[in-house]
């Protein structure tokens, strides 16, 4: 019968430690990989597509925020014909709007300049602005088919802003070389560059409960004074509950007086 012989204790312990040693020196050669590796390591389609989108969607609010001038009219819901045009925070005088029966005046707070003069007075409103003579519906004619845009929303507000638009209250606004179009409803209104439909330039919006029109007015460069004079104008005009000759009330009285002076000659 043949004889095994155990190694001693010490033996034992010896072995061991080797077997050990040996075991951390292979796990630290297969798992150690120096900083700069780590780094330049090709990656998983999956990590790549995460990598790439994650920027879009943490700055999502801010590549949507879009810079903005924005003005208050404190009577603007119910009296914008009578009221004054303030910074967003209430404390400085843009313009102001006064008026009577027959005129509106829109002045200038800054240098206490008459920008514009609405006449009333007559079956087609006339206005002077920058010194030129123009009928209002011809400044803010009503849109067409061909120019008649709906701007690109966020979901949750397309169904209340679609229901509150009013197509037949839309007009063309035109600036140097460039045509807008106002689509508006009964309580907000959208300023759509003719060659960019998705986007909004400008818009307004009335505040229930404290009786304000907010007009904001996106600005990726600053808005030129001229310009922010004739939205704000426009504004005005469309908000004003006056007629500017072309509605449907006053072609129809118009025909009415055509069709009477035809027959009693």
């Amino acid at each position: 019968m043949t004889s095994v012989s155990f190694p001693s204790p010490s033996e034992s312990i010896s072995l061991l430690l080797s077997l050990l040693s040996i075991a951390m020196a292979a796990a630290s050669n297969t798992t150690q990989v120096s900083a700069d590796e780590y780094l330049h390591r090709p990656s998983s389609p999956a990590a790549s597509l995460a990598t790439s989108l994650s920027p879009t969607l943490v700055n999502k609010s801010r590549h949507t925020e879009r810079p903005s001038l924005k003005l208050r009219i404190p009577s603007g819901a119910s009296n914008i014909l009578n009221s004054v045009v303030v910074n967003a925070a209430g404390q400085s005088l843009v313009y102001s709007i006064s008026s009577n029966s027959k005129h509106t005046t829109f002045v200038s707070c800054m240098d206490n300049v008459e920008i514009a003069t609405v006449q009333w007075d007559r079956s087609s409103p006339r206005m002077v602005f920058r010194h030129k003579k123009i009928k209002c519906k011809a400044w803010l004619p009503l849109t067409g088919p061909q120019n008649e845009y709906m701007p690109v929303l966020q979901p949750l507000m397309s169904f209340q802003v679609e229901s509150d638009r009013d197509p037949a209250r839309s007009r063309v606004f035109t600036h140097g070389d460039a045509q807008f179009t106002w689509t508006q409803g009964r309580s907000s209104g959208h300023l759509i560059p003719a060659n960019r439909p998705g986007l909004s330039v400008a818009q307004w919006h009335i505040n229930s409960r404290t009786d304000e029109l907010i007009l904001e007015i996106f600005q990726e460069s600053p808005v030129e004074s001229d310009l922010l004079e004739a939205i704000v104008l426009s504004v005005v005009l469309l908000r004003s509950g006056r007629s500017l000759g072309d509605s449907p009330e006053d072609i129809l009285l118009s025909n009415r007086g055509t069709f009477f002076r035809t027959y009693a000659i």
